[in-house]
């Protein structure tokens, strides 16, 4: 969701402290390459082809390897490029700072440029669409915060809940996530203006949590509900 018209926002600069973590976003999975299918029946057995779901017909493709943050990226994280004089500074909700403030929660309120240039920083890029369903495939999803209200709602800590079978935290639930293109679902369409956000938030009804879903969102605004992690090809 974006930020109501009342509300302003507060620069992140010193407010959290540095902290020491090894499992903070910068560890990665590996992903082999292969043949991979996407997508899903439920639209088609569950929605009757509705134009929100529409979009998410089975399909095989073919993926090199690439890695995958094991994490999403945190304040932290984010924090040390912003340091190095990189980043774009993150951006609060002034009336509730603290709920997206901590340290080890899921960096918010960064737009899509915001994500790209940190995973530039670290050398790589936000994933396709394909390589984070891909990712957030396989025979258990893992844990998920969702459900939450806005008012009092925010993301947990990354790593709080169980990983899916990639060995991957919070590809259901806590923020949704970023991905590079643009909303058509084509790899060769960057430049269109919205992008694809997958996976879920803590805001979020349980018929998003899926891996096919997708949902669009205007790369130059911030949400309190999305976040990222980057890729690095392998």
């Amino acid at each position: 969701m974006t930020l109501p018209k009342k509300i302003s926002f507060v620069i992140f600069f010193m407010m959290c402290p540095l902290t020491t973590y090894a499992g903070s976003g910068i560890d990665q999975v590996l992903i082999p390459s292969g043949e991979y299918s996407l997508g899903s029946l439920y639209c088609e057995e569950e929605q009757g082809n509705a134009d929100w779901c529409k979009d998410e017909s089975p399909r095989k493709i073919k993926l090199d390897a690439f890695r995958i943050d094991k994490y999403e990226v945190s304040n932290d994280n984010y924090r040390e490029c912003f340091i190095a004089g990189v980043c774009e500074p993150s951006v609060l909700h002034d009336d509730r700072p603290n709920d997206f403030n901590k340290p080890l929660q899921p960096v918010v309120f960064v737009n899509w440029k915001d994500a790209r240039a940190y995973c530039a920083w670290r050398e790589g890029d936000l994933p396709t669409e394909a390589q984070w369903e891909v990712a957030a495939e396989g025979k258990k999803l893992g844990g998920a915060h969702f459900g939450q209200p806005y008012g009092n709602g925010s993301p947990k800590n990354i790593g709080k809940f169980e990983a899916n079978s990639n060995g991957l935290f919070d590809m259901m639930g806590n923020v949704y996530e970023w991905t590079r293109y643009s909303s058509d679902n084509s790899s060769s369409a960057p430049t269109l203006k919205n992008k694809v956000v997958r996976g879920g938030s803590w805001s979020s009804p349980s018929h998003y949590l899926r891996t096919s879903d997708r949902v669009a969102k205007d790369p130059e605004l911030r949400y309190s509900d999305v976040g990222f992690r980057c890729v690095n090809i392998e």
